[in-house]
């Protein structure tokens, strides 16, 4: 029988990031998309097939397609609004942090 600490990894998306190894789990991902992006930064992190995919996660409600121009809230306490663009680089825009 597995236990977790927290949240409940792998059935529901909402609750999993309470889980202690969650953070491990997405850093990771994160950086293999910044070894991804820099493989080819013209092309991966500012180019016409760095976006792809809707506003919702696996489409449901129905939405629509993600651009550069599209307008990101970024939280519940604030209400700063940030456009795609500017959050598709982990060394410009409002984030400043590199993987070594």
């Amino acid at each position: 029988m597995k236990r977790y600490h927290g949240g409940d990894p792998g059935r529901d998306v909402f609750v999993s990031p309470g889980e202690p190894a969650f953070y491990l789990h997405h850093g990771m991902i994160d950086r293999t998309w910044w070894i991804w992006q820099a493989l080819d930064p013209i092309n991966r992190v500012y180019g016409n097939n760095a976006i792809n995919g809707t506003l919702t996660f696996l489409n449901t409600p129905p939405s629509a397609n993600a651009d550069f121009n599209t307008q990101i809230k970024m939280g519940s306490i604030t209400d700063q609004v940030v456009v795609m663009k500017d959050l598709m680089s982990t060394i410009e825009g409002p984030f400043c942090y590199m993987y070594a």
